[in-house]
């Protein structure tokens, strides 16, 4: 396993195959993929992992397994991804917690670490995350991590607002 990034109380990681079980039961829950086009089985999740896999191979990162540092307990995925939105190549921070810790500020703690990850590590210009007009929990997490709306797009069939913030860095 490939330790990525650490947070006060989190430890980022790549995802391995033994994770399955867990990824297997977030991943079905269907309060944790209300905002997503479905659930996924066990199958789906194996899937899932495999296509981080690659995408740690291909892009030197993707969506990583969260773990609360102290107890060990997965408490969900936090990373970043290569994604095509509206026509332009952008970096977006993702991040998805299993409903038991879900209002700890362990989204915005793994986020804001990927963002300063993207920035500091990767150079990269901006990052964006992807939210359904619905999804107010995962707005406030893009605002802690100072986006605004610029815009919408089209993702996975649904439309999404497009939370952006710019590398200081980078000006």
């Amino acid at each position: 396993m490939t330790m990525i990034l650490e947070t006060d109380r989190l430890r980022l990681r790549e995802l391995v195959p033994e994770d399955l079980d867990f990824m297997a039961e977030m991943l079905w829950d269907a309060d944790v993929m209300r905002y997503y086009p479905r659930r996924l089985t066990r199958d789906l999740s194996a899937e899932w992992i495999e296509r981080q896999r690659e995408r740690y191979r291909a892009d030197g990162y993707g969506l990583w397994l969260a773990e609360d540092r102290r107890s060990g307990a997965h408490v969900g995925q936090v990373g970043l991804v290569r994604q095509t939105i509206n026509g332009r190549e952008e970096c977006e921070v993702g991040y998805l917690l299993h409903r038991p810790y879900w209002k700890h500020g362990f989204a915005t703690e793994g986020a804001t670490a990927c963002r300063d990850y993207a920035f500091r590590t990767l150079g990269k210009p901006r990052v964006v995350s992807l939210i359904r007009p619905e999804n107010e929990a995962s707005q406030k997490v893009a605002r802690n991590l100072g986006m605004d709306v610029i815009g919408k797009a089209p993702h996975a069939g649904y439309e999404h607002l497009v939370f952006a913030v710019d590398n200081p860095n980078s000006r």
